[in-house]
């Protein structure tokens, strides 16, 4: 049954089959939690997110239209909450952003960790980046949507999308570029 297409197993839903709704949840449940904690930066709350998401999309299953891709539809509930979750933590956190902006790092911003594991390095400089150019990066590299499809899911412009891009790639290539030589100089 897991050839099904998404169309395909949300139709037998639909039709009764509640059980079939786990083929959906298996399928995308990787990319809703990479997704949300890209957003995040938070472990459990991508976490709860996720679990909320999947709830969400099975109660408003019968409002999607299949005109466009189920994907689509799923990653708006994901960025929408995960934005209304970042939105309740901001007041208790730092605006790293600010921070970022005015030079001012401290290691209560930016934890290094001694670990030469470039994946941490990234984690870093992606919790850098502001939301816009965080949800840009995350969706285009690692959830490989196009220019187009982010459009359709945040409702910024073709332009604005390219330029979000362009910033982010920028911000993190610095970013990486401080995190490597602040690494390699406390290996001296």
């Amino acid at each position: 049954m897991n050839h099904l297409t998404d169309y395909e197993i949300i139709n037998t839903v639909l039709a009764g089959e509640l059980a079939a709704y786990s083929m959906l949840v298996n399928r995308y449940s990787s990319m809703v939690f990479t997704l949300a904690y890209n957003i995040t930066l938070n472990r459990e709350d991508a976490e709860e997110i996720a679990q909320d998401v999947f709830m969400k999309a099975y109660t408003a299953l019968r409002s999607f239209k299949q005109e466009s891709k189920f994907t689509t539809w799923l990653y708006r509930i994901v960025i929408n909450a995960a934005l209304n979750k970042k939105k309740l933590h901001k007041l208790a956190t730092v605006d790293i952003t600010a921070q970022i902006t005015t030079g001012e790092w401290t290691a209560d911003i930016l934890p290094i960790e001694e670990s030469k594991d470039m994946q941490k390095f990234i984690q870093h400089a992606m919790s850098t980046l502001p939301d816009n150019e965080r949800i840009c990066i995350t969706l285009f590299y690692l959830n490989e949507l196009s220019v187009n499809e982010i459009g359709e899911l945040t409702g910024i412009t073709t332009a604005n999308i390219k330029v979000l891009l362009h910033r982010g790639r920028k911000h993190l290539y610095n970013t990486l570029n401080e995190l490597l030589k602040t690494e390699l100089n406390s290996l001296r």
